[in-house]
Protein backbone atom coordinates (compact mmCIF):
# COMPACT_ATOMS: atom_id res chain seq x y z
CA UNK A 1 0.00 0.00 0.00
CA UNK A 2 1.30 3.47 -0.83
CA UNK A 3 2.31 5.58 1.98
CA UNK A 4 0.21 8.81 0.36
CA UNK A 5 -2.48 6.49 -0.82
CA UNK A 6 -4.78 7.64 1.56
CA UNK A 7 -4.72 11.48 0.45
CA UNK A 8 -6.61 11.14 -2.49
CA UNK A 9 -9.63 10.02 -0.44
CA UNK A 10 -8.85 12.54 2.35
CA UNK A 11 -9.50 15.33 -0.16
CA UNK A 12 -12.55 13.99 -1.64
CA UNK A 13 -13.96 13.86 1.90
CA UNK A 14 -12.57 17.81 2.40
CA UNK A 15 -14.18 18.72 -0.64
CA UNK A 16 -17.69 17.47 -0.02
CA UNK A 17 -17.86 18.61 3.43
CA UNK A 18 -16.17 21.98 2.70
CA UNK A 19 -19.16 21.86 -0.10
CA UNK A 20 -22.21 20.89 2.36
CA UNK A 21 -20.80 23.63 5.17
CA UNK A 22 -20.16 26.44 2.32
CA UNK A 23 -23.96 25.61 1.05
CA UNK A 24 -25.13 25.58 4.54
CA UNK A 25 -23.88 29.13 5.46
CA UNK A 26 -25.43 30.09 1.99
CA UNK A 27 -29.01 28.90 3.20
CA UNK A 28 -28.34 30.65 7.01
CA UNK A 29 -27.37 33.92 5.36
CA UNK A 30 -30.70 33.39 3.23
CA UNK A 31 -32.88 32.47 5.56
CA UNK A 32 -31.41 35.39 8.17
CA UNK A 33 -32.25 38.33 5.27
CA UNK A 34 -35.68 36.65 4.75
CA UNK A 35 -36.23 36.66 8.29
CA UNK A 36 -37.30 32.52 7.95
CA UNK A 37 -36.33 30.43 11.07
CA UNK A 38 -33.24 28.38 10.42
CA UNK A 39 -30.88 26.92 13.19
CA UNK A 40 -27.47 25.33 12.20
CA UNK A 41 -24.29 24.19 13.98
CA UNK A 42 -22.59 22.09 11.12
CA UNK A 43 -21.75 24.63 9.10
CA UNK A 44 -18.98 26.42 10.20
CA UNK A 45 -17.80 23.04 11.55
CA UNK A 46 -18.40 21.13 8.21
CA UNK A 47 -15.87 24.21 6.36
CA UNK A 48 -13.38 23.73 8.85
CA UNK A 49 -12.83 20.05 8.54
CA UNK A 50 -12.84 19.83 5.39
CA UNK A 51 -10.04 22.53 5.16
CA UNK A 52 -7.50 19.96 7.58
CA UNK A 53 -8.87 16.90 5.23
CA UNK A 54 -7.93 18.82 2.37
CA UNK A 55 -4.45 19.30 3.82
CA UNK A 56 -4.28 15.69 4.51
CA UNK A 57 -4.46 15.94 8.40
CA UNK A 58 -4.94 12.36 9.79
CA UNK A 59 -5.67 13.92 12.74
CA UNK A 60 -8.71 15.44 11.31
CA UNK A 61 -9.76 12.59 9.70
CA UNK A 62 -9.92 10.78 13.14
CA UNK A 63 -11.85 13.32 14.81
CA UNK A 64 -14.43 13.60 12.41
CA UNK A 65 -14.75 10.03 11.98
CA UNK A 66 -15.74 9.83 15.79
CA UNK A 67 -17.81 12.57 15.58
CA UNK A 68 -19.93 11.20 12.74
CA UNK A 69 -20.56 8.31 14.66
CA UNK A 70 -21.30 10.12 17.62
CA UNK A 71 -23.43 12.47 15.63
CA UNK A 72 -24.94 9.12 13.70
CA UNK A 73 -25.72 7.51 16.95
CA UNK A 74 -27.45 10.68 18.46
CA UNK A 75 -29.51 11.12 15.89
CA UNK A 76 -30.48 7.81 15.19
CA UNK A 77 -31.97 7.22 18.78
CA UNK A 78 -33.67 10.84 18.36
CA UNK A 79 -36.21 9.02 15.90
CA UNK A 80 -37.08 6.91 18.94
CA UNK A 81 -36.98 9.24 21.91
CA UNK A 82 -39.03 12.04 20.01
CA UNK A 83 -42.46 10.99 21.71
CA UNK A 84 -40.10 12.01 24.87
CA UNK A 85 -39.72 15.19 24.02
CA UNK A 86 -42.55 16.30 21.82
CA UNK A 87 -46.12 14.72 22.05
CA UNK A 88 -47.28 12.63 18.94
CA UNK A 89 -50.27 14.34 18.25
CA UNK A 90 -48.37 17.67 17.82
CA UNK A 91 -46.00 16.03 15.72
CA UNK A 92 -48.75 14.50 13.04
CA UNK A 93 -50.48 17.88 13.40
CA UNK A 94 -47.40 20.05 11.79
CA UNK A 95 -47.24 16.84 8.95
CA UNK A 96 -51.14 17.45 7.90
CA UNK A 97 -51.05 21.24 8.36
CA UNK A 98 -47.49 21.87 6.56
CA UNK A 99 -46.78 18.91 4.73
CA UNK A 100 -44.36 20.64 2.47
CA UNK A 101 -42.19 21.56 5.26
CA UNK A 102 -42.37 18.24 6.36
CA UNK A 103 -41.01 16.82 3.29
CA UNK A 104 -38.39 19.30 3.35
CA UNK A 105 -37.13 18.39 7.20
CA UNK A 106 -37.25 14.48 6.77
CA UNK A 107 -35.30 15.28 3.34
CA UNK A 108 -33.09 16.95 5.25
CA UNK A 109 -32.14 14.74 8.20
CA UNK A 110 -32.03 12.14 5.62
CA UNK A 111 -29.41 13.38 3.53
CA UNK A 112 -27.65 13.83 7.07
CA UNK A 113 -27.88 10.67 8.18
CA UNK A 114 -26.32 9.51 4.64
CA UNK A 115 -23.62 12.20 4.73
CA UNK A 116 -22.40 10.93 8.55
CA UNK A 117 -22.74 6.86 6.97
CA UNK A 118 -20.48 7.55 4.58
CA UNK A 119 -18.25 9.84 7.01
CA UNK A 120 -18.09 7.29 8.87
CA UNK A 121 -17.52 4.81 6.12
CA UNK A 122 -15.20 6.41 4.16
CA UNK A 123 -12.95 7.61 6.71
CA UNK A 124 -12.81 3.99 8.14
CA UNK A 125 -10.99 2.56 5.23
CA UNK A 126 -7.75 0.79 5.14
CA UNK A 127 -5.35 3.53 3.90
CA UNK A 128 -6.57 5.93 6.30
CA UNK A 129 -6.11 4.09 9.18
CA UNK A 130 -2.85 2.93 8.41
CA UNK A 131 -2.23 5.91 7.86
CA UNK A 132 -3.45 6.85 11.27
CA UNK A 133 -1.14 4.47 12.59
CA UNK A 134 1.83 5.34 10.97
CA UNK A 135 1.52 9.23 12.38
CA UNK A 136 1.23 7.04 16.17
CA UNK A 137 -2.53 8.43 16.24
CA UNK A 138 -4.21 5.13 18.31
CA UNK A 139 -7.07 3.26 16.66
CA UNK A 140 -10.29 4.55 18.06
CA UNK A 141 -12.87 2.16 19.56
CA UNK A 142 -16.26 3.47 17.53
CA UNK A 143 -18.48 1.58 19.99
CA UNK A 144 -17.62 4.79 22.45
CA UNK A 145 -18.81 7.90 20.28
CA UNK A 146 -21.63 5.43 19.15
CA UNK A 147 -22.67 4.67 23.11
CA UNK A 148 -21.87 8.90 23.83
CA UNK A 149 -24.37 9.67 21.40
CA UNK A 150 -27.08 7.05 22.28
CA UNK A 151 -26.51 8.53 26.27
CA UNK A 152 -27.08 12.22 25.42
CA UNK A 153 -29.82 11.84 23.84
CA UNK A 154 -31.43 9.31 26.52
CA UNK A 155 -30.09 11.78 29.01
CA UNK A 156 -32.32 14.61 26.87
CA UNK A 157 -35.21 13.01 26.91
CA UNK A 158 -35.02 12.32 30.64
CA UNK A 159 -34.49 15.07 31.75
CA UNK A 160 -37.62 16.79 29.55
CA UNK A 161 -39.84 14.09 31.22
CA UNK A 162 -38.99 15.64 34.74
CA UNK A 163 -38.67 19.38 33.00
CA UNK A 164 -42.69 18.42 31.92
CA UNK A 165 -43.79 17.84 35.40
CA UNK A 166 -42.48 20.64 37.01
CA UNK A 167 -44.33 23.69 38.07
CA UNK A 168 -42.56 25.93 35.86
CA UNK A 169 -43.92 24.40 32.95
CA UNK A 170 -47.74 24.03 34.60
CA UNK A 171 -47.70 27.65 34.67
CA UNK A 172 -46.39 28.16 30.95
CA UNK A 173 -49.50 26.41 29.76
CA UNK A 174 -51.75 27.57 32.14
CA UNK A 175 -50.49 31.31 31.29
CA UNK A 176 -50.75 30.39 27.37
CA UNK A 177 -54.69 28.94 27.96
CA UNK A 178 -55.53 31.99 29.59
CA UNK A 179 -54.98 33.43 26.26
CA UNK A 180 -56.27 31.28 23.36
CA UNK A 181 -58.92 29.28 25.79
CA UNK A 182 -59.33 25.17 26.18
CA UNK A 183 -60.26 24.80 21.94
CA UNK A 184 -56.10 24.16 21.71
CA UNK A 185 -53.87 21.74 23.51
CA UNK A 186 -50.54 22.91 24.81
CA UNK A 187 -46.76 21.63 24.43
CA UNK A 188 -44.04 23.89 26.70
CA UNK A 189 -41.36 23.64 23.82
CA UNK A 190 -38.37 26.09 25.30
CA UNK A 191 -38.17 27.57 29.17
CA UNK A 192 -35.35 29.20 30.25
CA UNK A 193 -35.07 30.18 34.11
CA UNK A 194 -32.67 32.38 35.55
CA UNK A 195 -32.04 33.65 39.11
CA UNK A 196 -30.25 36.48 40.42
CA UNK A 197 -30.18 35.29 44.17
CA UNK A 198 -33.46 37.47 44.93
CA UNK A 199 -35.59 37.05 41.88
CA UNK A 200 -36.22 33.75 39.50
CA UNK A 201 -37.18 35.15 35.49
CA UNK A 202 -38.95 32.74 33.77
CA UNK A 203 -39.30 33.09 29.85
CA UNK A 204 -40.55 30.40 27.50
CA UNK A 205 -42.48 30.05 24.14
CA UNK A 206 -45.65 27.58 24.86
CA UNK A 207 -47.24 25.84 21.71
CA UNK A 208 -50.70 25.57 20.83
CA UNK A 209 -52.55 23.77 18.64
CA UNK A 210 -55.77 22.13 17.44
CA UNK A 211 -57.19 20.93 14.47
CA UNK A 212 -56.72 23.92 12.66
CA UNK A 213 -53.76 25.80 13.58
CA UNK A 214 -50.47 26.07 15.51
CA UNK A 215 -49.57 28.55 17.63
CA UNK A 216 -46.49 29.65 19.25
CA UNK A 217 -47.38 31.58 22.46
CA UNK A 218 -44.54 33.37 24.42
CA UNK A 219 -44.75 33.63 28.27
CA UNK A 220 -42.56 35.16 31.00
CA UNK A 221 -42.77 35.87 34.75
CA UNK A 222 -40.91 36.65 37.74
CA UNK A 223 -40.70 34.92 40.94
CA UNK A 224 -40.04 36.23 44.33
Amino acid sequence: MEPTSHVPILKRIGTVLLAVGLLDIAVMVYCIVNRVSYSSSFNLIAVIAGIFLLRGSVRAASIVRWFAVFMLAGFLTLVFAWPFLQPIDLTLTQVRLNPLSAVASLGVISVLLALLFWLYRELGQASIQAACAAAGRKDRDMRIPAAAGVGVVVLLAIFMAILLGSESVSKAKSMAEQQLGATYRYHVSSLNIMTNGQSTFVTGVVTAWNEKEIRQVPVKWEEH
